[in-house]
């Protein structure tokens, strides 16, 4: 998770609440899988494909730097194989952690 802390000067409640969901997972041994992204100067959207994406899992995007700790996002879709956020508005070129926990519908 170390990995994912961003270096902004302070913490906010978006970072609090992805550390807790991950602390909680893991306590709770959910399948947790991580990754990192680069949003594009003037991208509104951000996709990720990953073969481990799929409905019923929780998908966070984590702010490493601090033009993407300014951002607002939603994470608009998931489906089998990548996962779609919007944002806002453009946050300018930046990079995010994302993460995946649970299991999903793994039936």
């Amino acid at each position: 998770m170390a990995n994912f802390v961003p270096q902004v000067p302070a913490s906010t409640p978006a970072q609090m609440i992805a550390l807790a969901v991950g602390v909680n997972a893991a306590l709770r041994g959910d399948t947790a899988n991580t990754g990192r992204a680069a949003c594009a100067a003037g991208a509104t959207s951000l996709i990720i494909r990953d073969g481990r994406c799929r409905a019923g899992r929780l998908a966070l995007l984590i702010p490493l730097d601090q033009a993407a700790a300014q951002a607002v996002w939603w994470l608009e879709s998931m489906t089998r194989g990548s996962m779609t956020f919007r944002f806002a508005s453009a946050p300018g070129e930046c990079s995010f952690g994302w993460a995946l926990v649970g299991g999903g519908d793994e039936g």
